[in-house]
């Protein structure tokens, strides 16, 4: 048996130009191809690309007039307010005559405040006048000629000035507060005290006229009933004869009201002064009748 390996056939052999795996080149790139489309047809299902927009570029740098820009047109300007909603013709005739209330109202309150600076200033011009008048005549100390009668019996005569005062108070205390009233204070003065005779049955009467008058007693003794009784009733009065002057402020009716005591005689008085009639005319002649050189009061000075 020979061991002579045997050659292999012709057709078995293989060849040195011939790869052992066949690959077709131009078939796998067509294959490819085709997946490459339809991957781009799916795509462009599911994807939709923004055009971008060409830019043009000019070359001759001729500068294109610009559009002109609109104004942005005005906001509609708010509705009027509607006070009759409805249409009522009784609405309406309301609203007027409220209209016509509130400025009635206004004028009202404007004409207050006017008129209360008015009856301010005046008095303010009063202090101011009385002041003065003060102080000149508390440094003289002139005589009285007028004579007050308490009755036929009893007189204060040669009397004297002394010691004149004036208060004033305002409303508050504030710095724009108004007056409330000025008081003017004076007592003439006799030389000695004043007897006063009068019939034991008017003494509650004496009591009461001497009280309102505020003429002071001497001696409270001499009206003790219980005392020993006498043919008649005989009193010391003190020489001090006082005289008051108080203006006060009437804001809501708009004047001055005066109260006098002992003014021109014995007794109360009141006046009522308009804050136009103050004026220096006037308060000269007031004060010509407090230092006793006239006995008329002024005019404006109207009784009550």
């Amino acid at each position: 048996m020979s061991n002579t390996p045997t050659k292999p056939s012709a057709q078995n052999k293989p060849q040195d130009d011939e790869p052992v795996i066949h690959f077709d080149l131009s078939n796998t790139l067509t294959d490819i191809d085709k997946h490459l489309a339809a991957a781009n047809n799916r795509a462009a299902h599911e994807h939709i690309e923004t055009p971008v927009p060409s830019i043009e570029i000019q070359t001759d740098f001729t500068p294109t007039p610009a559009e002109p820009v609109a104004a942005p047109a005005p906001a509609p300007a708010p509705a009027p307010i509607q006070t009759n909603t409805f249409g009522s013709g009784f609405l309406a005739e309301l609203a007027q005559e409220a209209a016509k209330k509130q400025a009635s109202n206004l004028d009202s309150t404007q004409a207050i405040k006017v008129r209360s600076q008015q009856v301010h200033e005046a008095l303010v011009h009063t202090s101011e006048f009385l002041s003065s008048l003060i102080q000149f005549a508390n440094n003289m100390e002139p005589d009285i000629s007028r004579i007050y009668r308490l009755d036929a019996r009893t007189a204060f005569n040669n009397l004297k000035w002394k010691g004149a005062l004036l208060d004033s108070r305002k409303q508050d205390l504030s710095a724009t507060a108004l007056l409330a009233h000025i008081t003017f204070s004076v007592n003439y003065t006799a030389p000695e005290a004043v007897l006063v005779s009068r019939p034991w049955d008017q003494l509650e009467a004496l009591k009461t006229e001497l009280n309102s008058l505020k003429l002071k007693i001497l001696d409270e003794a001499e009206l003790d009933s219980k005392r020993p009784k006498q043919e008649w009733l005989q009193v010391h009065l003190a020489p001090q004869l006082p005289v008051h002057l108080r203006f006060l402020a009437n804001y809501e009716k708009g004047h001055i009201d005066i109260l006098s005591r002992n003014l021109l005689s014995f007794g109360i008085s009141s006046f009522r002064l308009q804050p136009e009639d103050v004026n220096s005319a006037m308060l000269d002649d007031l004060g010509r009748v407090l230092l006793s050189r006239a006995d008329k009061l002024p005019a404006a000075l109207k009784p009550l």
